[in-house]
């Protein structure tokens, strides 16, 4: 494209052929006549019309004036291809990673006794070496000199006489006139050009090749890329249709192997807290926790060096175990303590350079021989793995090799790695169709399965990049999430609160940076929590539902709360739809409907039943079931509102289902409003906050967060346990949508204030970057599945360390960025 820009301006402003310029007087501007000018345009024009002119006139009366001739110093090559390279936006700088001697510099002849006479003009001054030199120093070409060629060639030099290329004066695109002779860069090229001949087309593509070699040379990758794009491409008519149509045998056998998904689709929650997987990175030092990082980094150094310990004593360990004698066994340990650091430094030549090595090997050494002394007695320290209890006469008599073998691998070297585990949605609609509703066994239009619904994709705005992936993967009869162990701590605190005699809720909150997989979380505790027979409201857009609720107007029965009726329509909806058949036997009597519902409008609900009934005679007179509660809430714009508190309060105080709460872009309820009435501020200038509307107040109210900093002014109004007797609120926050950072940290700084509470505490899970594991498996996944630039490299990038290691170095570890590196080719 540089190269094109360049020769239209050569058309748009051509210099004069080199044989007119031969010879002629290289006279500066300031000693030509001028005539008088009014204004400076007209001393510009003048001067560029009285320049050719004088070109022009000069080349005309060369012949006749021979004798008269003097040639000045012409400028310097050097300053007009700098000029040109400035021109062009190409940086040439030699790469400081490439050796000396493969560096591709043009260097002046230093040792007068290697250059010939010819190549030193009358001032003494070396000139630039030149190929096929005998005692001359090899000179290579760079692709500076390649590019000036390539431009001169295309523009200046139309003939392809022999004099011309010899006298080798040319002009640049801003009219700087170079002197002929070997001085030029283009010298270089003068022999190759002259020993063959090439056509015009042959010599670009050598010029091509050249700049191409030099372009590779110093990049940092270390692969190649595609430069140039040939002529068969560019005249190709194939089209989409004409591609390869993917299929799963594209995916290696490695990939194929490494991707691991859950038995059964989901698991439930139970399942889900005791799944073993990895565990995630500290967080970034630059995020403000410094210390955290530092004391994991030395963690990370004394786990290394014990597991280089248990690998260098091994052998010596089990011949100690076999020895019955206390003597002997003290003599071998202290041989181990004499020969320890040396074995370990050559296993570990970097950490081997530490000031305190020889400290931290001895301790090292000591921590492993405590932990199989433990081992042998049964009581083995629970952060090293499992504990196998064995006897001390079980160790003494040694019938079992394998027995031996576990008590010294204290750090599981030799046992089965930990890996990610994905669930797969898809799968579990499948499988699960007999414990499931028909319902959550389908799949939506964009092919997102109802086990997250009412997740979607917004044409505007959407939630997340999760949905995105799935829509991008060759692959749709799998939807999967990998399960992290921020997903299984959410798993752990639920199952805390809700298992057991004592029922209970719990309150988490998801944190994160934007793109680390919050929204991929939150969704996948829905699945599992659905799975698990809870009774499920999500609510995956915030955003969307705190500034667009179409109108607000006051509440009919609750003195100084709003409604929104639209959005309470949409609500009553999605919960009849997801949850309609487990709803259908819990009731809502009138008094509870009391609350919420005027006289008038609680008839009207009840003539609404008999009506869709067809006057069943057996449904009760005082009480109606949730699920007809639903189908006319999602009816009726003025009975919407309350019917939907009403079955929300009906969920929350019950313990026949557990009920689950998730909430998505959690921060948005606390920024700045956007509903607004006369009946909360006659002049309508202070927007309301949220809990003052009747469909988000009892969820804000369960979860008790009251920042100090807000956009709104939003207090604690609550009337005594607004907590559910049986179930959770998890919710997670968005750095993806236009909330302040100071609301950010207020909201997470109350969560984490009410963490310390004895009842019903707020957890706050922090959800980091991926670690290089999860990377790995992310990238098999996207092979396996079809996405991206991996969908027919048949493991090219996920079984390329360094491309792998690049991958994750530009994305940082996040979510998000991986999934924007493998769709780029």
């Amino acid at each position: 494209m540089i190269r094109q820009c360049v020769q239209r301006a050569l058309l748009r402003r051509r210099p004069s052929p080199p044989h007119l310029l031969r010879g002629q007087f290289v006279v500066p501007f300031s000693s030509l006549p001028r005539p008088p000018f009014d204004n400076d345009r007209d001393r510009d024009r003048a001067s560029s019309r009285s320049f050719s002119t004088f070109v022009s006139s000069s080349s005309s009366s060369s012949s006749s004036s021979s004798s008269n001739r003097f040639q000045t110093r012409r400028p310097n090559p050097a300053s007009g291809a700098l000029t040109l390279r400035r021109s062009l936006g190409i940086s040439r700088h030699p790469d400081p990673l490439v050796p000396d001697e493969d560096r591709s510099l043009n260097t002046r002849a230093d040792d007068d006794d290697d250059v010939d006479d010819d190549d030193v003009d009358d001032d003494g001054e070396g000139t630039l070496t030149s190929l096929g030199s005998g005692k001359r120093k090899k000179a290579l070409v760079t692709a500076d000199d390649l590019e000036l060629a390539d431009v001169w060639d295309q523009s200046g030099d139309d003939d392809d006489d022999d004099d011309d290329d010899d006298d080798g004066e040319y002009r640049d695109i801003f009219g700087d006139v170079f002197a002929s002779s070997s001085k030029s860069s283009l010298s270089k090229l003068s022999l190759v050009k002259d020993e063959v001949e090439l056509s015009p087309l042959a010599r670009q593509n050598l010029k091509f090749e050249e700049i191409h070699r030099e372009l590779d040379k110093r990049k940092g990758r270390l692969w190649e890329d595609s430069w140039v794009i040939t002529e068969d491409e560019w005249t190709s008519t194939d089209t989409v249709d004409d591609m390869e149509d993917w299929n799963p045998n594209l995916a290696t056998r490695k990939s194929l192997e490494s991707v691991k998904v859950f038995d059964g689709g989901v698991p439930t929650l139970n399942q889900l807290s005791a799944l073993p997987l990895p565990p995630q990175p500290p967080p970034h030092p630059g995020h403000g926790t410094p210390a955290i990082h530092a004391k994991h980094r030395k963690l990370h150094v004394r786990t290394r060096l014990r597991t280089a310990i248990q690998l260098a004593i091994h052998d010596d360990l089990l011949r100690i175990l076999q020895m019955t004698e206390w003597r002997q066994k003290q003599e071998k340990v202290d041989e181990l303590f004499e020969g320890i650091e040396e074995k370990v430094r050559e296993r570990e030549p970097i950490l081997a350079k530490l000031p305190e090595f020889g400290e931290l090997v001895e301790r090292g050494l000591e921590d492993v021989l405590e932990m199989v002394q433990a081992r042998m007695k049964g009581v083995g320290k629970k952060s090293e793995g499992e504990v196998r209890e064995t006897t001390d006469s079980e160790v003494e008599t040694n019938e079992e090799p394998t027995d031996r073998e576990r008590l010294v691998d204290v750090m599981n070297v030799r046992g089965e790695p930990v890996v990610p585990i994905f669930m797969d949605l898809a799968a579990a609609a499948k499988q699960r169709s007999d414990t499931l509703s028909e319902f959550f066994s389908r799949s939506n239009e964009a092919g997102v399965p109802n086990l997250v619904y009412p997740l979607n994709v917004h044409h505007n705005e959407g939630v997340g990049r999760m949905v995105e992936e799935w829509e991008l993967a060759a692959n749709k009869e799998t939807k999967r999430i990998m399960m992290r162990e921020a997903i299984k701590d959410v798993a752990e605190k639920i199952v805390e609160a809700t298992e057991g005699s004592d029922k209970g809720a719990a309150r988490v909150m998801v944190v994160g940076k934007r793109g680390v997989g919050k929204t991929a979380a939150l969704a996948g505790i829905v699945a599992s929590a659905r799975v698990s027979g809870h009774i499920v409201a999500y609510f995956p857009d915030g955003d969307r539902l705190r500034r667009y609720g179409y109108y607000v107007e006051p509440s009919s029965h609750r003195e100084g709360l709003f409604d929104l009726p639209e959005i309470a329509k949409e609500f009553c909806t999605e919960l009849s739809a997801a949850h309609g058949s487990d709803v259908s036997s819990m009731t809502a009597s009138k008094e509870r409907m009391q609350k919420f519902l005027t006289d008038g409008q609680i008839d009207r609900v009840f003539r609404r039943r008999d009506e869709a009934s067809d006057g069943d005679a057996s449904d009760a007179a005082t009480e109606i079931s949730l699920d007809k509660l639903l189908e006319i809430g999602s009816g009726s714009t003025s009975l919407s509102s309350g019917c939907y508190c009403a079955v929300i309060d009906v969920l929350m105080n019950q313990t026949e289902k557990p009920f689950t709460v998730a909430m998505d872009e959690f921060n948005c309820y606390y920024d700045h409003g956007h509903y607004t009435h006369m009946d909360f501020d006659p002049t309508a200038y202070t927007f309301m906050p949220l809990n003052k509307i009747t469909i988000f107040k009892p969820f804000l109210e369960a979860m008790g967060l009251y920042p100090s900093v807000a956009g709104t002014n939003i207090v604690d109004e609550s009337e005594g346990d607004t907590l559910m007797k049986w179930g959770s609120v998890i919710v997670a926050i968005s750095d993806s949508k236009a909330v302040k950072t100071e609301f950010d940290n207020a909201l997470v700084a109350s969560a984490r204030a009410l963490a310390k509470t004895e009842r019903s505490p707020v957890h706050v899970v922090d959800v980091r970057r991926f670690n290089p594991l999860e990377v790995q498996h992310i990238l098999y996944n996207y092979e396996v599945t079809g996405v991206g630039r991996l969908r027919f490299d048949r493991g090219d990038t996920a079984l390329n360390p360094e491309e792998v290691a690049y991958l994750r170095m530009v994305s940082g570890g996040l979510g998000q960025p991986l999934l924007n590196a493998c769709m780029l080719p």
